[in-house]
């Protein structure tokens, strides 16, 4: 799932140009970004040179997520 959040996110950086991101996800995803897959969300976030952020939504299911851009 993190993996097609990030290739996901990567192509959204390509197509615009927002200030920020923010991924919404379960607290699983979060988690999985904040530890195993943290080293990926930073190397994203220095490719396309803009902040990237987490919020848990807690109605969401593993596979559910958006990217915000800000």
């Amino acid at each position: 799932m993190c993996y097609e959040i990030l290739r996901e996110l990567l192509r959204e950086a390509k197509q615009f140009n927002p200030r920020e991101f923010r991924i919404l996800a379960s607290q699983v995803v979060v988690d999985m970004f904040l530890e195993e897959e943290s080293q990926h969300l930073a190397m994203l976030g220095d490719f396309i040179g803009k902040p990237i952020s987490l919020q848990v939504e807690t109605l969401y299911h593993q596979e559910q997520y958006d990217i915000i851009l800000m």
